[in-house]
């Protein structure tokens, strides 16, 4: 089934949790669909750079120690169609460069949906919605009170905003220049932002 007659058709698909059994069907998927079009790394041309592929490759496995991953498995195939990267934050460990805590003094624990991405010819079959919903229910399982999202892909963050999340931080790419005053990123419209969403729980 190609690309067309599977955006015609409804694709029956399932969310399960990523395992470590998951871990190099998940390194190809990601080289396949996220690092290609992923706004940020599409702009430095990281598919190209073996060594950066593995470290980011490991960073994203990495992940997958807080135990709060999903994937869509094609109900039909088997083949992973979607994938959320979460990690877990609580206020003790938290990092300084997005202020969570800060802006909300009654949060104590966060989840981050860390990566987002779907196949391309899946897109549109409600599969992002699907392993957003699934992150939120076991963060509210678990008794976070924040879910976060950083969204490089104006696309994510159309997603996001219709499950309900608000901008909290907002840069424009072209305001984020190196020490010669060169711009660092530069995506490929209609990607000008990134943003970072939450929602409280």
């Amino acid at each position: 089934m190609d690309a067309t007659e599977i955006k015609n058709n409804k694709v029956s698909f399932n969310v399960v949790p990523i395992t470590d059994n998951d871990k190099e069907t998940l390194k190809n998927f990601l080289r396949q669909y996220f690092f290609r079009d992923e706004p940020l790394s599409a702009s430095l041309n990281l598919i190209e750079e073996e060594e950066s592929v593995i470290q980011f490759e490991n960073f994203c496995i990495d992940l997958l120690q807080f135990g709060v991953s999903f994937m869509a498995v094609s109900a039909e195939t088997g083949d992973i169609i979607g994938a959320v990267l979460n990690s877990t934050v609580c206020r003790e460990k938290a990092e300084r460069d997005i202020d969570f805590f800060g802006q909300y003094p009654n949060i104590e624990r966060l989840m981050k949906l860390e990566i987002i991405t779907v196949n391309e010819a899946y897109r549109g079959q409600g599969i992002c919605k699907a392993l957003v919903k699934k992150s939120k229910e076991l963060a509210l399982k678990l008794g976070y009170q924040m879910i976060s999202v950083e969204c490089s892909s104006k696309f994510t963050k159309m997603a996001v905003e219709r499950f309900g999340f608000q901008c909290i931080y907002s840069i424009s790419y072209s305001d984020y220049v190196n020490k010669q005053g060169e711009v660092v990123f530069k995506t490929q419209p209609p990607h000008k932002y990134f943003k970072v969403h939450a929602l409280l729980l």
